[in-house]
């Protein structure tokens, strides 16, 4: 994993440009973009390990990963790949902040990551950072949801 140089404006524009935070307002850009941290990976990287404490919450800029979770008698089982725009970590928002599966680079990553910690204190003070996000980690639940009933109807459909 490599750090980046933290340009403010920069991540400002990333951050924006994503499916994320587009039309958020520019004051919660800001503030989110205070709390990033920005990273590369190469592809094959472990990025988060199911039931591992999520710190991050994380934003794709470049590349794909596989959410993954360990089945019984199968391995790791690929639930859904995240495209650029999309999150991952979403848990670091939500009690009791455990990442529900694992996350692992398909080819190299680019990644604006957000303090857990910093971003769940920001969303509790900030009422529009909190209206502007909780609604799309919503909708990355929904599509994670029926991803995983995807697999189930896969896994049990062939048995």
């Amino acid at each position: 994993m490599r750090l980046l140089t933290v340009d403010l404006a920069a991540v400002v524009s990333r951050i924006g440009a994503t499916w994320f935070a587009s039309g958020l307002s520019e004051g919660s850009l800001e503030r989110l973009a205070g709390m990033a941290r920005e990273y590369e990976s190469p592809a094959g990287t472990r990025l988060l390990q199911e039931g591992d404490e999520t710190k991050e919450l994380s934003v794709l800029v470049e590349g794909r990963v596989a959410l993954t979770e360990y089945v019984a008698g199968r391995g790791s089982v690929t639930l859904m790949t995240v495209e650029p725009g999309d999150i991952f970590g979403w848990s670091a928002l939500t009690s009791p902040f455990e990442a529900t599966c694992s996350v692992v680079s398909l080819e190299p990553v680019k990644v604006i990551a957000f303090d857990a910690a910093a971003l769940r204190e920001e969303v509790r003070s900030d009422s529009e950072l909190a209206a502007g996000i909780y609604p799309r980690l919503v909708e990355a639940l929904a599509r994670r949801l029926a991803a995983t009933h995807e697999q189930l109807l896969d896994l049990y459909g062939s048995e």
